[in-house]
């Protein structure tokens, strides 16, 4: 039960953070992970990357977007710290981008991976249904004839006398009104009485 914990805490979204920041090839693997333990989590964890990258990219975007605009008077405070600080600069700007670009490639991933998933399922299902299908046709034709068979050995059984030969004496069945001694192979007759 401990291990599970541990897993699920691994996989969760600030552990995902955390070491997409410091070690991004085992942040990658740990989405990779939280995408195999929780399987309705697959758009919501690339979304929710997203948002963040996007969430820390902001303050570049609306300086920009402000600088474009060019309203006078119009000042948020720290705005212009924030976007001219070294470590912004540098640190949390790749950071964003690996945020955004891991996000939409797991986004793709999950979207690619889904649609060839319910394409091989559906033909798989195809497959099985056909297969089920011609097995119970064979069955039903294998059923057919068995059923025709034992008509016929019926009718022969209803059919069937014992007739004493009139030459040896030896006991014969006879399926029709004619036949062959079994013993001295004459002609024998069922004659009813």
């Amino acid at each position: 039960m401990k291990q599970n914990i541990f897993i699920k805490l691994l996989a969760s979204i600030p552990s995902i953070l955390l070491f997409l920041y410091f070690i991004p090839f085992i942040g990658v693997c740990l989405i990779l992970l939280r995408l195999f333990i929780y399987n309705n989590k697959k758009v919501s964890t690339s979304v929710c990357l997203l948002s963040i990258g996007l969430l820390i990219i902001s303050p570049i975007l609306i300086n920009k977007l402000l600088g474009l605009i060019n309203i006078k008077n119009f000042n948020i405070p720290y705005l212009n710290d924030i976007v001219n600080s070294n470590l912004y600069n540098d640190k949390f700007i790749s950071y964003s981008k690996l945020l955004i670009s891991v996000s939409i490639i797991f986004l793709i991933l999950s979207f690619v991976l889904k649609s060839v998933f319910n394409k091989i399922s559906g033909k798989f299902n195809s497959e099985i249904r056909d297969y089920i299908s011609r097995n119970e046709q064979r069955e039903a034709e294998i059923s057919q004839k068995n059923d025709l068979i034992m008509k016929e050995k019926r009718e022969k059984a209803k059919n069937t006398h014992v007739v004493y030969c009139p030459y040896c004496g030896s006991d014969n069945m006879l399926t029709e009104k004619t036949g062959t001694c079994k013993f001295c192979r004459r002609k024998i007759e069922y004659k009813e009485n």
